[in-house]
């Protein structure tokens, strides 16, 4: 009896619950407005930025809200569910619920990738409507077409615990939505037996199987999207060298299929594949000409350049920082500045100068993989292979605005299975120059219709030939390409050939080129099959260039990213690989350097060394003994160990955070005479750490040490740049790092931003103070850039900072281009390139020398500064930034982009842009790691 009432009390309560929530969304949600129910972690999107409305609840972890607008989501990239489940991994019942009016659509979002032990009530989605569509990317989503009460029903079950739903996939996110188009059909191939879909495993192994089987059905999307586009027209063209494939043995089909695909291609009209491009003209700009009054750095040839523009000056002078204040309404905005898209171009990779082409930006690698373990294994491969002076390897960015970093990427690297948004990135940047390595992808599809691939054993071991390396045993990925043969352009008798023989086969005619119209021109892609695999006899390594562009891909089908110690759990696996796997590095470093134009030039390595305590003997002493960061001779900080060695005292052997610093020796590598003899501060430089190899000189300085306390390395192993990106350190390379203390209340202290921009002034005016050296063109690229010839990078900052009571440490980290070709080009190179241009002999400067010149005007434009002429700092800033005039693409908090004229920098050093109401706004950069300049500024000309 007791248990029979409280049943009905814990009814009733439920009932009563239901219906509040119920009334509470019936009330709040309409035809505008978004119900959100999510947990913590997942309530922010990036890509889809909406206001929150009203907060309806909150229970540990999960909110529910509401929010504006309404998400509207095309199902067109969305696939449509079996009529038989099953055909679907994951198991779904046949219940029938019947809806009543109005139907709500509801967007499910499911963790997928990884699973994690965890406590939920599962839940069927089907028994709370009609299941619509599904997607499998980061996450597994489906649309729910349901109703009020079964709506109420659900988000209680999530709103009171955690849930999952079908196959214990954790629930992330609920919420309505309104949808337009039809989702796609797919042909559900392979039927899933019941113990599969319900006697699941959850062990790491199985799940990532049950992951792989959806995500391969999802990407049957690209196959139906591409039959919806005409097929490419195939044509053979006579080429001077066609790769002969003579172990390749031919792709057998039924006579009746070949003919019924042969009646199919006559009927069809010759077709052109159709990847759509953007403009890629380029604005231009005009340079600022700033007239300094006040400034003691003058020289005669600026005072002359001067009165010979000071008509243009008059003209286009852009009004000073008390002026831009009242000129419109100015306030601080939220907004960022990107970029107009533009598609990758050859000639925008590189720039030629006096005959001499040279690269823009430090050539990019990018790498995208659809696994964490895939990509560790290609950068550690490229790592090993490339020229690490030369290029950077990155993460490929799955967000923002791929036009950003197109044109300064040398190389992307694809490994596995594309998602369709990012396959259309590729296609736009192969088109149009670039060069891609697909390592066992399935974007071969997208670019090379007339390959097909076919299943055969997962993990394989083969053996594979390439040029000079034969039957060198690799892995083999879960499909094989296949070159069809039912082609009208295959031979027809191929297969009738070569059983004739009874011998060694040789493979259907190739075909040697795809004709693709992208933009409304014609390209010609060729096609070669560069080696081949020996166990199914079938194409494994093939080559499709843009014969226009100069656009490369090459797809292999054998994973040479792949290290053996990944199979050192199976022995023989493991014996073959690693007997095999200096060809396979070969192979790999032959097809980079040979098909994909990279430098894998062997740079030398390095090792540890110490380092080198410089100054005089008291001030040495003073910061040794009145440093509190330094105890016992000793600074620790989380990177790095720095210990101090005198004379007669033994230094331990250095490393990557061990760091012996001897107090009283010269290093052999840098003359001290030269560097003091040059040096005309009081405390900038004073004090100075040398070291011929270190990780990264930012991390000797990430304690308080001393105002104009320097760091200067040869060579850095770990070098740092702005947002943590890697920082290439190659010989020639001048490199530093500085520390200043900057008290709160002066002058610098107030807008403390404007240091760094102090800072890469002052390497300008050193090198402009040269005799000789006035017309050298360099400039700045906002915020801390260095640029020559107006579109060349040859340096750039990083600065962080932290503020003690009443003063602001400003750690500030410099690499500038001194006598280093690679990766772009450098100063000593430009001064070079003048003495045969104007016949002069200018004496490049010395490394020494660089330090000393740019210390001293670092000094002295800091003084005069905290003495009050900030003035100073914004006319040298103006005198050489190259964005006056120039028109940038703001984008506001609510996502709307516009068009605005760069007017100048603010008191902060942000950019100060004039947008169309005539009004003046400070924005911030889009955050993009690879190429400000194009990220930032759209300049009208260079």
């Amino acid at each position: 009896m007791i248990f029979t009432l409280y049943y009905m009390y814990s009814t009733i309560i439920q009932w009563w619950k239901l219906g509040c929530l119920r009334n509470k969304l019936s009330g709040t949600l309409n035809s505008h407005n978004a119900l959100m129910v999510c947990t913590g972690n997942t309530i922010s999107n990036s890509k889809h930025k909406r206001c929150l409305e009203n907060l309806l609840f909150h229970n540990e972890d999960r909110v529910g809200c509401t929010i504006v607008p309404k998400q509207q989501i095309d199902l067109n990239q969305w696939i449509l569910f079996p009529k038989d489940f099953n055909y679907f991994p994951i198991f779904i019942s046949d219940a029938k619920v019947v809806l009543k009016s109005p139907k709500i659509y509801l967007l499910l979002q499911a963790k997928l990738d990884d699973y994690k032990c965890h406590e939920s009530e599962i839940i069927q989605v089907e028994n709370f409507g009609e299941l619509i569509a599904w997607r499998a990317q980061d996450n597994f989503e489906m649309i729910l077409k349901t109703d009020m009460n079964n709506l109420t029903k659900f988000v209680h079950c999530f709103f009171d615990h955690s849930i999952d739903i079908n196959h214990e996939l954790n629930l992330l996110h609920i919420e309505t939505v309104d949808i337009e188009g039809n989702p796609s059909r797919i042909k559900y191939s392979q039927r899933y037996p019941l113990e599969y879909r319900v006697k699941y495993s959850l062990a790491p192994v199985h799940w990532r199987k049950f992951v792989n089987d959806l995500k391969l059905l999802y990407l049957k999307l690209h196959d139906n999207l591409s039959n919806k586009l005409d097929h490419p027209t195939i044509t053979i063209e006579s080429m001077p060298k066609t790769v002969p494939v003579s172990e390749v043995k031919p792709i057998k089909k039924s006579s009746e299929s070949s003919s019924k695909h042969h009646r199919t291609l006559r009927k069809e009209s010759k077709n052109k594949l159709d990847v759509n491009t953007i403009d890629s003209r380029r604005p231009k700009s005009n340079e600022r000409k700033a007239k300094l009054e006040k400034t003691k750095h003058k020289s005669v040839s600026d005072k002359k350049n001067e009165e010979e523009t000071e008509s243009v000056i008059k003209r286009a002078k852009p009004p000073k920082l008390a002026k831009c204040a009242n000129s419109g309404e100015r306030h601080k905005s939220g907004a960022k500045v990107t970029s107009s898209k533009s598609p990758v171009a050859e000639s925008h990779m590189s720039s030629e100068t006096n005959g001499v082409t040279i690269n823009s930006k430090p050539p990019n690698v990018l790498v995208y993989a659809d696994s964490v373990v895939a990509r560790d294994n290609v950068k550690n491969v490229l790592h090993t292979i490339l020229n690490n002076h030369k290029y950077v390897v990155y993460d490929f960015p799955l967000t923002g605005n791929c036009h950003l970093w197109l044109h300064s990427t040398s190389l992307i690297v694809v490994c596995g299975n594309v998602t369709p948004d990012v396959t259309t990135h590729l296609l736009e940047y192969l088109v149009n120059g670039g060069k891609l390595l697909c390592l066992c992808s399935d974007l071969l599809y997208s670019v090379l219709h007339i390959f097909s691939t076919a299943e055969v054993r997962e993990h394989e071991l083969v053996r594979f030939s390439y040029e000079n390396w034969k039957r060198v045993k690799m892995m083999h990925h879960v499909f094989c390409y296949q070159a069809s043969p039912a082609k009208r352009q295959f031979s027809k008798d191929s297969d009738q050939s070569n059983s004739s023989r009874g011998s060694s086969p040789v493979a259907p005619r190739m075909p040697s080129a795809v004709e693709i119209q992208h933009g409304g021109n014609k390209y010609t892609v060729q096609v070669q099959v560069l080696g081949a695999e020996e166990t199914w006899h079938t194409p494994s390594l093939l080559l499709a260039a843009v014969k226009s562009t100069k656009g490369v891909a090459i797809f292999s089908q054998v994973h040479l990213e792949i290290d053996p110690t990944q199979y050192q759990d199976d022995e023989s696996k493991f014996s073959a690989l690693n007997d095999s796997n200096t060809a396979r590095l070969e192979i790999l470093e032959h097809i980079l350097s040979k098909h994909l134009s990279l430098d894998c030039s062997l740079v030398p390595s390095v090792s540890y060394v110490p380092g080198f305590f410089l100054g005089t003997h008291n001030l040495k002493q003073e910061m040794l003994t009145q440093c509190d960061s330094i105890k016992d001779n000793q600074l620790v900080n989380k990177k790095i160990t720095v210990k101090f060695f005198g004379k007669e005292m033994e230094p331990e052997p250095p490393s990557a955070t061990l760091l012996p610093v001897l107090i009283h020796a010269c290093p052999s590598q840098f003359s001290t005479v030269k560097y003091f003899e040059a040096l005309n501060t009081t405390s900038i430089g004073r004090l100075v750490i040398y070291v011929d190899v270190l990780t990264s000189s930012q991390f000797l300085i990430s304690s308080t040490l001393k105002h104009g306390f320097t760091v200067i390395v040869k060579q850095q192993t770990q070098g740092v740049g702005r947002s943590g990106n890697n920082w290439l350190s190659p010989v020639g390379c001048a490199m530093f790092s500085l520390q200043l203390h900057v008290p709160m209340h002066s002058t610098l202290g107030r807008s403390l931003p404007l240091v760094q921009h102090l800072v890469m002034v002052a390497i300008i005016s050193a090198i402009k103070r040269k005799a000789g050296y006035e017309d050298i063109d360099l400039g700045l690229k906002w915020p801390n850039d260095l640029y020559a010839n107006r579109n060349v990078k040859i340096g750039g900052l990083v600065v962080s900072s932290s503020i003690f009571s009443d003063t602001a440490i400003v750690n500030i980290g410099c690499g500038i281009n001194l006598d280093n070709l690679e990766p772009t080009t450098c100063i000593n190179e430009l001064v070079r390139v003048r003495n045969v241009d104007k016949k002069t002999n200018l004496q490049p400067i010395l490394y020494e020398e660089f330090f000393a010149i740019v210390l001293n005007e670092v000094e002295s434009i800091y003084n005069l500064v905290q003495g009050g002429d900030l003035d100073l700092l914004f006319e040298l800033y103006y005198k050489y930034w190259l964005h006056s005039g120039s028109e940038v693409t703001v984008t506001g908090n609510d996502g709307n982009a516009s068009t605005a004229l760069i007017t100048g920098i603010d008191e902060f050093g942000f950019l100060k842009v004039r947008l169309k109401d005539g009004s003046v706004s400070s924005v911030q950069p889009d955050g993009n790691s690879f190429d400000m300049l194009k990220g930032l500024i759209v300049p009208k000309s260079f």
